[in-house]
Order: C-alpha cells, then structure tokens, then sequence
C-alpha cells in the first residue's frame, strides 16, 4: 500500500521534456498558459517558451462574462501582455496576435509591444486596435515578417524607407491611409508579396489605389468606403485571382493580367452606369473561370462592344433576389453566349437566360460539357429553356435541374418531360434536384 502511495506522488507530467509541455500549453489560450507558471517551479517560465503569443480582450471577458471594461481588468489584462513581451527572455516569436477595440491603450505602450515581437523575430502580426493617425507602427522595417494582417480603425502612416523583404501576406480590415504616398510606398516596400486582401478600407483621404507588383497571385478586394473618387489601378503579371466585390469607383486600370485563372466580381448595383466599367471586363477577358453577381453581369452586356471571353472555360452566375423578382434585364445570358466559344461548364440562375438565341451558340454545339441551372419552375417557358439545351448541347455530358423550393409535386413531371424530350447528346445524364 504504501509503495502504490508513493507511486500516486510522483508527479509525471512535469517530468516531460519542454517541447512536450510547450505543445501542451499551445492548446491553450495565452492568458491562461500564464496561470500555469503558479502550479510549480518547473511551470514557472515554461508559458515564456511559447512561440505564438495571441491576446484577444473581448473573447476573453465575454468568456468569463464580464460585460464592464472597468480601469482595473483592463490594467490587468495589459499587464499581461507586459509580461509575455517585454519581461521575458528573448525566445523568438512566432506569432503575435493583439485584439481589443476598447480605446484605453496608449500608443506608447502598443508600439512597445509591436517593438518587443519584432526584436524577437516576428514572422506573423495579427492587429486589431485603434491606434491615432500620427503613430507609426514600428513594423515597416521587419526584416523576419512574413504575414501582416490589421484591422479595425488602423490609420497607416506608412513612412518612406518601409522594406519589408519577407512579407508575402497583406490583410487590411478597416483600415484607413493618410495619403496616396501611403499607399504606394506600402505596397512597393514589400517585393514579395504574394496575397493581398482589403476589407471595408477607407480610400477617401486618397486619390489613386495602385497595386502595382511583379510577384502577386492573389487579390481580394471588399466593400472599400469613400472610394467614389478614388482611381483604382492593377498591374500584376502573376496574378492569377481576382476578387473584386465592391461599388464602381472613379475610374479602372487593369494591365499585364494575364496569368490569371480566376475571377469574382460583384459589383454592387448602382443607379448609373459608368463607362470605365468596361475597363474592368477588357482586363480580365483572358481568364479561364469567371463568376459574375447580377449587377456585373448587366455592367456587362452594356459594354460597347461586347468584350470577346476567348478562353472562359467556365461561368458562375449566382442571382440574388432583385433579379429574380424584379427589374429583369432586357438581354441576359443569351446575349453574352455569342462571346464564350470555349465555354464548358456553365451554371445559372434560369431568369438570367432571358430569351431562346435564335442562332444557336457555338459553345452550346461543341464545347459545352456541364450545365446546371438553378431556381428551375414547372412553368411552360422554363421547361422551354431545359429542352432548348438538351436539343443543341451538341456534347453534353450533365444537365443539373435545382428546382426552385415552391416546387414539389412538379418535380415528376419535369422529370417525365425532360427525359422525353430530344436529345442532341445522348449519353448526356440528367439529374433533377
């Protein structure tokens, strides 16, 4: 009895070797792997060892259920994050990550965190904080920093000897530039960069959004404010993913584009259109897939001429609901048919092909493979359209029928009449969801 005691004593855990107990304590939170330092001596400094330090003020009080931000949890809170950047040793850190939008921290205090994880090698900033247009973070000279992402009201006073030779990713949510210099100089500092992301950015302080590089793959571009006036200019041999959702602005630059593959655009409806949309589509008329909101698409079919998508090999048209219940457009999916000889895979939303092409579309005859439509009715004109399909789609290979979620008891007989109507492919396989 008493050796199975002594046996209960020994405390196992402990005697782990420190990259064990370290990978045990990144499972949890960084406020917490601190408390841990108080169970022994051999915890004392152990949380010190982590490489990714992540501080997030508000998940943590509403997990404890604190609703008041009172002077003392925040001193507190603040005092931690002291205690893990700027009174431990000099272990290199791997991430460092800092929410709280609460505005009772200094800037001092904020840029001597930001200081203390680029001195010990930074490779990932995650930053979401108010911080006062005048400061500069004191980030732009990071030598080790390989992503950077902030948000939440970050004005960037971006000075000019930025040089960040590392940074391949570049997220920015709700982010603010003091000028065009701003800008330019951020984008051009980092030589690089591979991803770039903007999110509800405020441009009204600037006049021209150039992203201008030789090295970039991917570019999302979301919601940005004030940008009525703003010109917005992309040139990016290596581009090869656009995500463009967001109002017209003033004006488009769209050059050396060609090694992309993908793009999204969703432009949100407005009430006139302009010209410099065209600019937009004549940039990305090389690309191979293209998923288009309804807005964009009838941006499209306004172009004078038409631009020519010679090697769109597949096309997404999500419909939201002002399309399906009113303003219909005059010309829709038939018009930009003429234009897609490549095309093999097309999905859509069956108000979006508003008439039957009286001259059938040469994609329709030989290249289209996959076609499926979506918001499908029992009614005589959308049943007209399916057979339309299955008549000329000379090497279909898969119709998908989604029907719309009023239709129930239609959905056999669509089924009964699809299947018996005329095939120009047949091997071509339908499947009516």
């Amino acid at each position: 009895m008493a050796e199975q005691v002594k046996m209960e004593e020994i405390d196992r855990i402990s005697d782990l070797h420190d990259s064990i107990l370290i990978h045990i304590l990144s499972f949890l939170s960084t406020k917490e792997a601190i408390k841990t330092s108080v169970l022994s001596t051999r915890w004392r400094y152990l949380f010190d060892l982590l490489p990714n330090i992540d501080f997030d003020l508000e998940e943590d009080l509403c997990r404890k259920n604190i609703k008041s931000y009172s002077t003392d949890v925040i001193e507190n809170y603040m005092c931690s994050v002291d205690k893990m950047l700027l009174f431990c040793n000099t272990t290199n850190v791997n991430k460092f990550g800092f929410k709280c939008w609460i505005r009772m921290i200094g800037s001092d205090r904020f840029n001597g965190w930001i200081s203390a994880a680029v001195d010990r090698g930074v490779k990932h900033l995650d930053l979401s904080t108010s911080v006062l247009p005048s400061s500069t973070l004191p980030i732009f000279t990071c030598k080790t920093l390989v992503s950077l992402k902030l948000g939440k009201y970050f004005v960037l006073n971006v000075p000019k000897d930025v040089h960040l030779p590392n940074l391949k990713t570049l997220h920015l949510h709700s982010v603010g530039f003091l000028n065009d210099d701003s800008v330019k100089g951020l984008f051009s500092g980092c030589p690089h960069l591979e991803d770039i992301v903007t999110r509800k950015c405020d441009l009204g302080k600037i006049r021209n959004f150039h992203i201008s590089h030789h090295l970039l793959k991917t570019l999302t571009i979301r919601y940005s404010y004030n940008s009525f006036q703003c010109w917005l200019w992309i040139n990016a041999p290596n581009l090869t993913s656009l995500e463009y959702y967001d109002r017209l602005v003033a004006g488009y630059s769209m050059e050396n584009l060609q090694s992309l593959t993908k793009a999204v655009i969703n432009i949100s409806a407005c009430k006139t259109f302009r010209a410099d949309a065209t600019t937009i589509f004549k940039g990305i008329c090389d690309v191979p897939s293209l998923v288009l909101s309804d807005t964009s698409l009838e941006l499209l079919l306004r172009c004078e001429p038409l631009p020519v998508f010679a090697n769109l090999i597949r096309l997404d048209l999500p419909c939201h609901l002002r399309f399906r219940y009113s303003n219909p457009l005059q010309n829709g999916l038939e018009t930009l048919l003429s234009s897609l000889a490549a095309l093999e895979k097309l999905e859509f939303y069956q108000e979006v092909l508003c008439s039957l092409p009286e001259e059938v579309p040469s994609c329709l005859l030989h290249k289209l493979k996959t076609i499926k439509i979506t918001n499908f009715t029992d009614e005589k004109y959308c049943i007209g359209k399916a057979k339309y399909i299955l008549k000329n789609g000379g090497v279909l290979e898969k119709l998908i029928i989604v029907t719309a979620s009023h239709i129930s008891v239609g959905k056999k007989w669509i089924s009964k009449t699809l299947f018996a109507s005329a095939r120009e492919s047949k091997p071509c396989f339908i499947l009516i969801i």
